[in-house]
């Protein structure tokens, strides 16, 4: 397991997208995409392994839950730069491409196609959304600092 993976500051990140139980009624975690990031955040912490095999086909497309812009585009900057930018050797079950992922949905409605690059992922997404991947590359600048 990489030990320069942050779960903590992932788990926190990701955290402060929660709508809340009261908002939600209840937590599903399963069929949310908060939780969902934040339970695999815990299993892969839990078996100390950085990937979750079949990962990215878990992630809840379903859920239509209306978050916080900036509260996900924050979370995806601090996600950003936590990945290795392993280039060539990028694998999609990555607990940071899943949880990334998981976020883009939340923003976006879809996620952008990763190619183990933050630089390539900054050129895509501009080419999508101008304005978000301003403000995510923004939000990946500041937890640089």
């Amino acid at each position: 397991m990489d030990k320069n993976i942050d779960f903590n500051g992932l788990i926190g990140e990701v955290g402060k997208c929660c709508l809340s139980e009261e908002s939600c009624g209840t937590c599903e975690k399963g069929t949310c995409l908060v939780g969902y990031c934040k339970q695999s955040l815990l299993t892969a912490f839990k078996q100390k392994d950085e990937f979750i095999d079949n990962g990215m086909d878990d992630i809840p497309y379903e859920d239509t839950k209306l978050y916080d812009d900036e509260k996900i585009i924050n979370s995806i900057g601090f996600i950003l730069n936590q990945c290795k930018n392993c280039q060539l050797y990028h694998d999609e079950d990555c607990i940071i491409n899943i949880i990334r992922c998981s976020m883009e949905v939340a923003l976006l409605g879809d996620h952008i196609d990763y190619k183990g690059s933050t630089l390539m992922y900054f050129s895509d997404l501009g080419n999508k959304n101008k304005e978000i991947s301003q403000k995510i590359y923004s939000a990946f600048k500041q937890v640089n600092k």
